[in-house]
């Protein structure tokens, strides 16, 4: 037998050997009975092991908050290489680094934990495998009835989709795995088109969605969150199909000329408006069985809560009723604490973004956030004063960024630099970095979703974070909103509809109505911004309408400066300098754009070993 590929080795190596030994590898609470040799049939003898091994299946997951050294882009966050952030860890070997120098190549795929997604080095193929094991198992534990089976095969099967839809966002067509391969198979495996591979995530959710339970009761919500859902499968297959419609795969022309543009890897071949006639049937058949199935909405100021409480909750806490699909870090729920072991994983995160600098929000970020009337700030009837920035604006920028002169840790942020010694109450800022050299504050704001409050002196103690559960909100109702407004849109059926479900979403936040313009597509794009900043949807957005214009953007901070004596518990009065570009802000793709950043490059050693059958993506 020849391997010729090392994704097939990543998927495979384990084939020969027991199958619990692989399903072990990393999961403490896959136990092996005592004295006993695992293998598929004791795996499969009982329901307590197989229902185990499909939790190994699901902790193959992504989750987009880097929690230890290593994750996520190598310690950075995927909106580092958007318009809406910029790191500033500048590690050599980090994610931002490699993508703002341009370094990223083939030959690093084959080695780097730093890319933004790996074709090999993620746990995809792993998860991949211990699903399709468990679907062709599963049936044989004699412990289980019928209804549990179906049940949570059709879990595995969204498993299964959930990864392929991740590289089909990253790579386009990629290779299909539709069971669990025994080693003496033929494992050279081609790339399928981009059509074949949409068609295959689609095939799987229309199998697992009947089997699954729209959602969970207030008796098991918080026990079962994070297990797959009917309404969960229907949000995934409009998000893909949704992706799918859009210019980069559906056009006249591919992206960039290349083998695999010609062998339809990377694009569908022609411009279809049916297939933007399927995203919006997805939407409305999701929004369909919503309206009679209940149990999700958007979650509502009531009582004491406020509308950024509401909204707060929707993204961050768990079982909330607004999240669809939420995934959990690699060996369970994280417990953000805020003192100790500082290299502990349950503080990685308040380090990285509270001080190490890979959250630096950008003032493009600011910007898209619309007045509280609902204008945006380049209206001249919003009422926006640029020395008055951050008054009346959408209370979703509160809660994303800490802004000058508004609160944070219970007071006033100050983020305004100063010279000389600092002595005292009137000489501190928050802008004051504590170890001296890296990267709080840096552009002019500090990331407040997900990271929260810190405590005054301090942005990387995470106060407020501390003891919270962060499960990662793969996909939430909010984008579902948008995506039925954008399908409206591109199907003809005017903005009136689509402004609909966009002022839902500000209804929510007490935002004034959306009023469309010409670019109403850059309008809702912007709205996802709104909703979704630090969600990783922003990088999709960029490269699914193939904005070339936004990689080349020059980003920009806040420049403050404070001009009264008063003190720093009284509101003060500023200067602000929006012209500035971000410090060290140099991105190589600003002035030597290539469209093959739309896509990933498939590791060079991959497409060497494949003899020809494994087809790279164009400019690589």
């Amino acid at each position: 037998m020849r391997i010729k590929s090392i994704s097939s080795i990543a998927l495979l190596t384990l084939a020969i050997l027991p199958a619990c030994q692989d399903l072990k590898f990393g999961d403490e609470f896959l136990s092996k009975a005592p004295g006993v040799e695992v293998d598929l049939n004791t795996v499969y003898s009982d329901a307590f092991y197989a229902r185990r091994a499909l939790w190994a299946a699901y902790l193959t997951l992504p989750y987009g908050v880097p929690c230890n050294e290593g994750t996520c882009m190598s310690n950075d966050i995927l909106e580092c290489i958007t318009d809406l952030n910029h790191s500033y860890l500048g590690y050599a070997y980090n994610g931002s680094t490699i993508y703002y120098n341009g370094s990223v190549t083939a030959d690093l795929e084959n080695t780097s934990n730093a890319t933004k997604y790996s074709y090999t080095r993620e746990d995809n193929w792993k998860g991949i495998r211990r699903a399709w094991l468990f679907i062709e198992n599963v049936d044989r534990v004699p412990n289980m009835d019928d209804a549990e089976k179906a049940r949570l095969k059709a879990e595995a099967k969204v498993i299964i989709a959930i990864h392929y839809t991740q590289l089909f966002r990253h790579f386009g067509g990629v290779q299909i795995i539709d069971h669990s391969f025994d080693p003496n198979e033929n494992l050279s495996i081609p790339r399928s088109t981009a059509m074949e591979t949409l068609d295959f995530i689609v095939k799987l959710l229309d199998e697992a969605i009947p089997d699954l339970p729209w959602n969970f009761d207030e008796v098991q919500i918080l026990e079962q969150d994070g297990r797959m859902t009917a309404a969960g499968a229907m949000g995934l297959k409009a998000r893909v199909l949704l992706f799918a419609a859009s210019p980069l795969f559906n056009s006249d022309s591919p992206y960039m000329d290349g083998e695999a543009s010609t062998n339809l890897l990377t694009w569908f071949g022609k411009y279809d408006k049916e297939l933007w006639e399927r995203a919006y049937q997805a939407h409305k058949d999701f929004f369909d069985a919503l309206s009679t199935n209940g149990g999700y909405g958007l979650v509502q100021a009531s009582g004491s809560m406020t509308v950024r409480q509401a909204w707060r909750k929707g993204y961050f806490e768990r079982a909330n009723g607004e999240t669809l699909i939420s995934h959990r870090p690699n060996n369970g729920f994280i417990k953000f604490k805020s003192k100790g072991d500082w290299w502990n994983r349950s503080y990685f995160f308040a380090q990285a973004a509270g001080d190490y600098g890979i959250a630096g929000p950008t003032q493009e970020l600011v910007d898209c956030f619309p007045m509280q009337n609902g204008r945006s700030i380049t209206d001249p009837a919003s009422g926006y004063d640029p020395q008055r920035p951050y008054d009346k604006r959408d209370p979703r920028l509160y809660e994303t960024v800490v802004c000058n002169d508004t609160d944070y840790c219970n007071r006033t942020a100050w983020v305004y630099p100063i010279t000389g010694p600092r002595v005292g109450l009137d000489a501190k800022t928050d802008w004051d970095d504590p170890f001296g050299g890296y990267a709080d504050w840096k552009t002019g704001y500090r990331l407040r979703k997900f990271l929260l409050d810190g405590v005054a002196a301090h942005a990387w103690d995470p106060t407020e974070l501390d003891g919270k559960e962060v499960s990662w909100p793969y996909l939430r109702l909010p984008e579902l909103y948008l995506g039925m407004a954008e399908c409206i849109y591109q199907t003809g059926r005017g903005t009136a509809e689509a402004c609909e479900y966009i002022d839902a979403l500000r209804d929510r936040v007490g935002v004034g109505h959306i009023v469309p313009g010409a670019d109403f597509i850059n309008q809702i794009l912007n709205e996802r911004v709104c909703e979704l900043a630090f969600e990783e949807c922003r990088w999709f957005d960029m490269v699914r309408y193939k904005r070339e214009d936004i990689f080349r953007k020059k980003l920009h901070r806040v420049d403050i400066k404070r001009t009264d004596a008063k003190t720093q518990e009284s509101k003060g009065t500023y200067v602000y300098d929006f012209t500035q570009e971000v410090a060290n802000g140099y991105r190589q793709w600003q002035d030597n754009f290539s469209p093959k950043w739309y896509l990933s490059a498939i590791p060079s050693d991959e497409v060497r070993k494949s003899h020809g059958s494994l087809v790279q993506n164009p400019g690589w």
